[in-house]
């Protein structure tokens, strides 16, 4: 009975001592390389290389390896690790930091808590505030000029470089020429009229995740 009791007081004793040392450890540090990340909702893969969505998370003590997770109560944010995706609530073992991509399905502001656990079960938690932007549709704009002039032949260029993206990059120009529409990757389009009079141009272009912008028209008049 005197050894039992013993053996019990030992473990008491141990148990309360690792309490003490648990107690007495810091927890551990978490910090992140932004608080707010701004990003354009549906760049699922930082398109045109913006990097906007990505950022860092950093974890100390560095000597011991520890978890990080993310609650992300709305399933519009996503966030990427390596080229994966990790779902809210997964666990990635981290030294010191981690670097992540964040998008958004739809446009809004979101908060996502970061928690970061030790080998002792210590938490320590910050927050990132996600404002997701809505895409912006470009806004189309061209010029031209008469580049040469031949019996029944008036070549003419038309340059759509001043159009501008405010957020994204433009992608592809669509031009329409008395009702026909050609698509092309560059600005600058050139083209033969063989009659005199008016000739209808129209414009749109499409930026990098699709969105098309409005269509202009502009009337030149070969003479």
């Amino acid at each position: 009975m005197k050894k039992i009791l013993v053996f019990c007081l030992l473990l008491a004793s141990c148990s309360d001592k690792y309490k003490s040392i648990s107690d007495a450890a810091p927890k551990p540090q978490l910090g992140l390389s932004k608080e707010v990340l701004t990003i354009r909702e549906k760049d699922y893969t930082n398109i045109n290389g913006s990097n906007k969505g990505k950022f860092s998370v950093y974890a100390a003590d560095a000597s011991h390896q520890l978890n990080i997770q993310f609650s992300a109560p709305n399933p519009s944010v996503h966030f990427t690790y390596r080229g994966s995706e990790i779902k809210s609530g997964q666990a990635i073992i981290v030294i010191d930091s981690v670097n992540l991509f964040c998008y958004s399905d739809t446009a809004g502001v979101y908060s996502v808590d970061f928690y970061l656990t030790d080998q002792l079960g210590k938490t320590t938690q910050k927050q990132l505030i996600i404002n997701a932007l809505a895409n912006k549709a470009a806004t189309p704009s061209f010029f031209y000029n008469l580049v040469e002039y031949t019996p029944q032949n008036w070549h003419y260029y038309f340059d759509a470089s001043i159009s501008q993206d405010p957020d994204g990059i433009i992608q592809t120009y669509h031009y329409s020429v008395d009702g026909q529409w050609i698509t092309t990757t560059q600005a600058v389009m050139h083209w033969n009229f063989h009659s005199r009079g008016p000739h209808d141009i129209a414009l749109y272009v499409k930026d990098d995740l699709g969105l098309e912008s409005d269509t202009i028209h502009r009337q030149i008049i070969a003479q």
